[in-house]
């Protein structure tokens, strides 16, 4: 039998977990929610804007979370507060953390900030746009981000510009990614996937039919494994050649995880959570009853926790013992009071 309870609002913030299976996410009823692997409420911690982004876990263990309250808040994983600080703007994208007590984040007002928090003190570099997506630290110290000006920037740590490429469309929430090779793999709302060298020169390209909204998940193999809102789940090589796709009912908005088994994990607009082999075969869905915005996150035990715009936080485990064609999805929803 499955058990659902209604939180009070639609989940846009995708979970983090910490070393102990803490679950934190935020929602658009203002609030982060503080949960245990079991699914039950430790802590909620109120704030005066809607939570879009996702929180963060910094090396100290604590959780940082931005919210449209123009406040950057970094809390323990008790749920309490540190501190807040306002570094300018409503926050969107996940905080990146960098050495030194830095951190590095997008602001709408901004553009890429670099945040000094032993001296409370930032620089800024100006984007061309809203720098909307997640941050990628690149191996030789600089910064990747996207923007809804449609550009692909390299930054150095004192927010000066490395390098910068212009897409044809948008650039949301999916970051710049560095694959082994030294290749930038960057997706925009033109339907492209750009393959770019570390001075962003396109070396190849990957189409599909749709906007590309999610992280790419990049396989032991180095297999480059991505959604669209065309429906369909992409499996690439690392030079841009198809090896395998899945076709979902619904435009697919999140990036993929992966359990320790290699089965893939990810949600679709259709309101389902698809289980995936690394070759992309259906290994098993289950139905959330809404939209589904929120990456999941993958605990210690392989249990996965989504959110869904039917207004529930889901836990899910595909359980090892059940055969592959068979496999028993088992749900423990939270209500959040």
């Amino acid at each position: 039998m499955i058990n659902k309870f209604e939180t009070n609002s639609n989940i846009y913030s995708s979970p983090v977990v910490t070393d102990n299976d803490i679950i934190v996410i935020g929602g658009h009823d203002r609030n982060v929610y503080f949960l245990d692997k079991l699914g039950n409420l430790i802590k909620r911690f109120k704030t005066k804007g809607w939570i879009h982004s996702s929180p963060q876990v910094l090396s100290s263990g604590n959780i940082i979370i931005g919210s449209y309250d123009k406040n950057m808040y970094i809390l323990n994983q008790e749920g309490e507060l540190i501190s807040s600080f306002k570094p300018g703007g409503r926050l969107f994208s996940k905080v990146l953390e960098l050495p030194d007590g830095k951190l590095a984040f997008g602001a709408n007002t901004k553009g890429l900030v670099i945040y000094d928090t032993k001296n409370n003190t930032s620089k800024t570099f100006e984007t061309k746009g809203i720098a909307h997506t997640d941050l990628t630290l690149l191996n030789n110290g600089n910064i990747a981000t996207g923007t809804t000006g449609k550009y692909v920037y390299i930054v150095n740590q004192n927010a000066e510009k490395v390098a910068q490429y212009k897409t044809k469309g948008w650039m949301l929430h999916s970051k710049p990614t560095e694959l082994k090779n030294g290749i930038i793999i960057a997706s925009s709302y033109d339907n492209t996937l750009y393959f770019m060298n570390q001075k962003l020169k396109v070396q190849t390209t990957f189409k599909t039919d749709g906007a590309i909204h999610g992280n790419p998940l990049i396989l032991n193999d180095s297999t480059i494994v991505i959604g669209s809102f065309d429906k369909t789940v992409y499996f690439l090589k690392n030079n841009g050649e198809l090896k395998y796709k899945f076709k979902t009912d619904g435009k697919i908005i999140a990036s993929p995880v992966k359990l320790k088994d290699g089965t893939i994990v990810i949600s679709s607009y259709d309101n389902f959570v698809y289980f995936l082999t690394p070759q992309g075969k259906l290994i098993s869905k289950f139905d959330t009853g809404g939209k589904i915005f929120s990456t999941p996150v993958v605990l210690s035990n392989g249990t996965v926790v989504v959110g869904s715009n039917s207004n529930f936080v889901f836990f899910l485990k595909l359980e090892k013992e059940d055969k592959i064609e068979t496999p028993i999805l088992q749900e423990i929803a939270l209500r959040i009071p």
